[in-house]
């Protein structure tokens, strides 16, 4: 294999600067290799060097707010974005500690560790293999009855976990379940840091997948299990109809869905198509609030007649266990058929009793009232009037605690008064005292600064003359230097030093991180610095201006790098773009790294370059920081 680190002769090399390199190592991990990038972070194929397994690491890294510098650590892009940053690192490895109390619960990646290095957090998981569910929708449209069996009740017992330990996935899509050759579901990437900034910065997008994010997750709404149960009802629908259901956004508009109990698919019953519906309602309050609540209605053989009567007695709902997705003409043989009508449908109304109490779906019709009922109403009654009564002597009860707090209150202040009266006496005198005091050490500070005063401008003259010879034998040298040939891939500077021109490109390209300075002098000096030995350079695009012109990050050879140039590392380079701030060439723009605006104070008080030049105000705190 050919080292990517090594380009040959002539080649500007493809180097990630954003993600660790194979071989680098975050505590006892070793990476191997990048599996995903997105904007909220990096996830990479690692090796446990203590355990010998691999494992996916998961990196919190916000392209937004964040760059990476030395090859290892993350920095916020700001000084304004670091609360951010941190905010949402914090986030991040709370995910992390949840995650990890998870690890035997059914078909939900398994967390191993977390831990903070480099600047920021890294979540440990299990190395998973298979396909996604969106991938197997993508080869074969829909899955039989059987394959949503399969993955539908390990779904609702992991989830039903999770949300019982106050989480919530809300990215639930074909993408973010992974099948194994037996048919198995994991659920991944979870994203709840990546949720919590959204709406904290305005540097984050809000990041949903149209079909799969319910209608609160676009909005303030308060989101919950409903939220998971909306995503899983979604994945559902398009496992079965083969295609998305419409935006939730575009249905508050003109609900353009088609429910799946019309569409009627062959093999699958009715009762769960219309609990999937069910799970798709638009508005939140419509929907089963939690997994327990959705569960019987899911495991329903048929859906309930539009006329149905549920007498509501005092007998419980029966739990419902895992129940299959298949009608009886599929299901397996050891699910025996009820032993009468009168016995299926008296099943069916305690199911439908369940439901009710688990998401309120299915209304019910009463004809008259229930005596049950309107005992229940009496006991209801009565027992608001017995909490009112308490209410009003509680109410009674703090307003006597609060008279007698409010005097007391009144004579500590009195009290405090008095005192604070005697200090401040106490104080004017010494005040007075020290006012003495201090005229005098005044007076014997104004002779000594007077004296100081005078030497200070005796030694400047000597300074600077001293600098002016300096400059002048420098000057020379560098006229010397100047007439000496650059090699390596880099050739001149463009039309500002802002440009860089590479042997072979038609056109400049454009450094990160500097602005404008259309100067000839200075450009000069920078040839002439560069000249004064054979350097290297080596670009790579990091970034594009909102206009889309693209900007790059150059490093060169040291001055004191050996022969060969084009094999010397890039941890052995140079910033092009800081070394021309710090020699007070170059502006840093308002956006660059923090070290590039320290590299431009430094420059700026010693005058360096620019800094000598031009005094103009608009060169001074052009940024705020």
């Amino acid at each position: 294999m050919t080292d990517p680190a090594k380009p040959s002769p002539g080649e500007v090399p493809d180097i990630d600067y954003v993600a660790l390199r194979s071989g680098q190592t975050i505590g006892r991990y070793e990476i191997v290799s990048v599996l995903g990038q997105g904007g909220f972070g990096i996830t990479y194929r690692a090796r446990d060097i203590q355990l010998g397994r691999e494992v996916a690491i998961k990196e919190y890294l916000p392209s937004a707010l964040a760059v990476r510098q030395d090859g290892a650590t993350v920095l916020p892009r700001t000084t304004k974005m670091a609360d951010d940053f941190g905010w949402g690192r914090d986030r991040f490895v709370t995910e992390g500690r949840t995650m990890a109390t998870l690890h035997h619960v059914p078909a939900i990646v398994k967390v191993f560790d977390f831990l903070e290095a480099n600047g920021t957090a890294y979540i440990v998981m299990e190395l998973l293999s298979g396909e996604t569910l969106e991938d197997r929708l993508k080869r074969q449209g829909t899955l039989t009855p059987d394959e949503v069996d399969r993955i539908l009740w390990p779904l609702l017992d992991g989830l039903e976990q999770v949300h019982a330990a106050g989480f919530l996935h809300r990215d639930i899509k074909p993408a973010n379940i992974l099948l194994n050759a037996q048919g198995d579901p994991t659920l991944i990437d979870f994203g709840a840091a990546r949720e919590a900034m959204v709406g904290r910065t305005s540097a984050m997008t809000a990041i949903f997948t149209p079909g799969y994010a319910a209608a609160e997750q676009m909005t303030s709404a308060k989101q919950g299990p409903w939220t998971d149960i909306y995503g899983l009802a979604a994945t559902l629908y398009h496992a079965i109809a083969g295609k998305t259901p419409p935006s939730a956004f575009d249905r508050m508009l003109d609900d353009g869905y088609e429910p799946l109990a019309r569409l009627a698919p062959k093999g699958f019953p009715s009762g769960l198509l219309a609990g999937i519906d069910a799970g798709l309602a638009v508005a939140a309050r419509d929907r089963p609030q939690s997994i327990a609540g959705w569960r019987p209605i899911l495991g329903m053989t048929a859906a309930p007649a539009a006329d149905a009567t549920v007498m509501m007695g005092k007998a419980e709902a029966p739990v419902v266990a895992r129940q299959s997705v298949l009608t009886p003409e599929v299901a397996p043989a050891a699910a025996a058929a009820p032993k009468s009508r009168m016995g299926l449908w008296i099943a069916l109304g305690v199911v439908l009793i369940a439901a009710l109490g688990g998401g309120g779906y299915y209304a019910t019709a009463m004809r008259g009232p229930d005596p049950e009922v309107v005992k229940a109403k009496a006991a209801a009654d009565a027992a608001e009037a017995a909490k009112r009564e308490l209410a009003e002597a509680n109410e009674k009860l703090r307003a006597e605690n609060a008279e007698r707090e409010a005097k007391a209150k009144a004579e500590q202040e009195a009290k405090a008064r008095a005192e604070q009266e005697a200090r401040q006496k106490q104080e004017a005198q010494e005040a007075q005292d020290a006012i003495r005091r201090q005229a005098a050490q005044d007076e014997r500070r104004r002779i000594d600064a007077e004296l100081a005063e005078k030497k200070r401008l005796e030694d400047e003259e000597k300074k600077k003359a001293e600098e002016e010879r300096e400059a002048k034998r420098k000057a020379d040298e560098d006229a010397r230097k100047a007439a000496e040939f650059l090699t390596g891939q880099f050739d001149y500077f463009g039309e500002t030093l802002m440009f860089v021109v590479l042997r072979g490109n038609p056109k400049p390209i454009r450094l990160q991180g500097i602005d404008v300075v259309n100067e000839t002098g200075l450009r000069q000096l920078a040839v002439n610095a560069l000249a004064s030995k054979p350097r290297n350079l080596r670009c790579r695009q990091t970034d594009r201006l909102t206009d889309g012109t693209p900007l790059y990050r150059c490093l060169i050879t040291k001055l004191d790098a050996k022969e060969p140039l084009a094999d010397v590392p890039d941890s052995d380079r140079t910033d092009l773009a800081q070394a021309l701030i710090r020699g007070g060439l170059v502006l840093a723009s308002c956006d660059a790294p923090r070290a590039y605006a320290d590299d431009e104070d430094e420059a700026r008080g010693k005058s360096l370059n620019l800094w000598s030049m031009m005094k103009p105000p608009e060169y001074r705190r052009r940024c705020a920081r």
